[in-house]
């Protein structure tokens, strides 16, 4: 059996593209907690979960990092939804001057990086659905 260049270099690739995910994930919590910046801690976290999710996805772990960014979001809505009921209702006559900063993103990386990670979800959503496709036309030619 030949050991092909490829065969080596594809997942060592694909290991640093997910370690880079990682690297700047952290950096993007550490300058979002230094700075007190809510929007980049958060960013920060997702980027550094979806990184170690595609580097741990062997292992069981690996669900963890994809339970985090869900519950920051679930967390965040369920926030906002409780600001709406229980705060604005009260200070109706003045004017509120609410920071939309994590409302609006106006920054041309976040939205890079929302991009890339959209698109390496659909990847994997695609993945999974034709495994499990395949797996269940295996059992059906069993069956028969």
């Amino acid at each position: 059996m030949k050991i092909r260049p490829k065969d080596i270099l594809t997942p060592l690739f694909i290991f640093l593209i997910f370690l880079c995910f990682v690297v700047s994930g952290i950096s993007l919590i550490i300058y979002g907690y230094s700075h007190d910046n809510d929007v980049e801690l958060i960013f920060g976290l997702v980027i550094a979960c979806l990184g170690l999710f595609q580097i741990s996805q062997k292992y069981k772990i690996s669900y963890v990092f994809t339970v985090i960014p869900v519950l920051v979001a679930v967390v965040g809505l369920l926030g906002t939804f409780i600001f709406i009921l229980f705060y604005l209702p009260f200070f109706y006559k003045e004017s509120l001057n609410l920071d939309l900063g994590a409302l609006i993103l106006k920054d041309w990386f976040v939205r890079l990086v929302i991009i890339i990670i959209d698109v390496l979800l659909l990847i994997n959503v695609f993945t999974y659905t034709k495994k499990q496709l395949s797996k269940n036309k295996e059992q059906e030619k069993g069956q028969y």
